[in-house]
């Protein structure tokens, strides 16, 4: 059986906007068998590993789809990325080659703040666990994470995929960034099973991440 989530309280870190914007970026070490991928006109940055393809959706999606559909012989699951590069918000997408029953896969994307509404880290929390109220998604982690470059939102949900499909769970990590007047947002997902086997992976990514300030 599935553990349940638990209630826990969490300590808010220092809200991103206190961060000055004068203050570089660190600059980030490449990985070895690593790859840096540039996106949103060369506005930001995310390393990977070199099994992973893919590329800006503005330039690359039907790229990706060929390699996608290429790679992974299931017309439903390209149908669902498909879709969802085709969301507004997700700027870029790449998928692990390296297929396993899960189909690894990632994504960044942004939208602008509101300057009308003052939403700290955590109300943007709240705001996005009310995407997950599906019977089929669950949250299990929710809380602020400081990484070693800045602080972030974090979500983990576990999801039952296809709908209908009781045997098959992923789980995907969401980290949430300000970044002055923008939300960025990096998903992972990968099989629920073999998620804490990624972690190191998930996180040296994100905290690759890098946008023009």
């Amino acid at each position: 059986a599935s553990p349940q989530p638990t209630t826990q309280t969490y300590t808010l870190a220092p809200s991103p906007t206190a961060i000055s914007t004068s203050t570089p970026w660190p600059t980030i070490t490449p990985v070895p068998d690593w790859k840096v991928h540039s996106f949103a006109s060369d506005q930001a940055q995310i390393w990977l590993p070199n099994s992973y393809f893919g590329g800006d959706i503005a330039t690359s999606s039907d790229e990706i789809m060929r390699e996608l559909r290429d790679t992974v012989d299931d017309d439903a699951f390209a149908s669902d990325i498909e879709g969802l590069i085709a969301i507004p918000e997700i700027i870029f997408f790449a998928f692990d080659t390296n297929i396993t029953d899960s189909v690894r896969f990632m994504y960044v994307g942004s939208e602008p703040l509101d300057s009308d509404m003052s939403l700290t880290m955590d109300d943007y929390l709240n705001k996005m666990m009310d995407n997950f109220k599906d019977s089929n998604d669950r949250i299990v982690e929710r809380q602020i994470a400081q990484l070693d470059n800045f602080p972030a939102g974090k979500l983990v949900i576990e999801s039952k995929v296809p709908a209908g499909d009781v045997e098959k769970f992923v789980s995907m990590a969401i980290y949430m960034i300000e970044v002055e007047d923008t939300m960025w947002f990096i998903a992972f997902r990968t099989g629920r099973s073999e998620f804490a086997a990624h972690q190191e992976t998930i996180l040296t990514a994100v905290n690759s991440f890098w946008v023009q300030r």
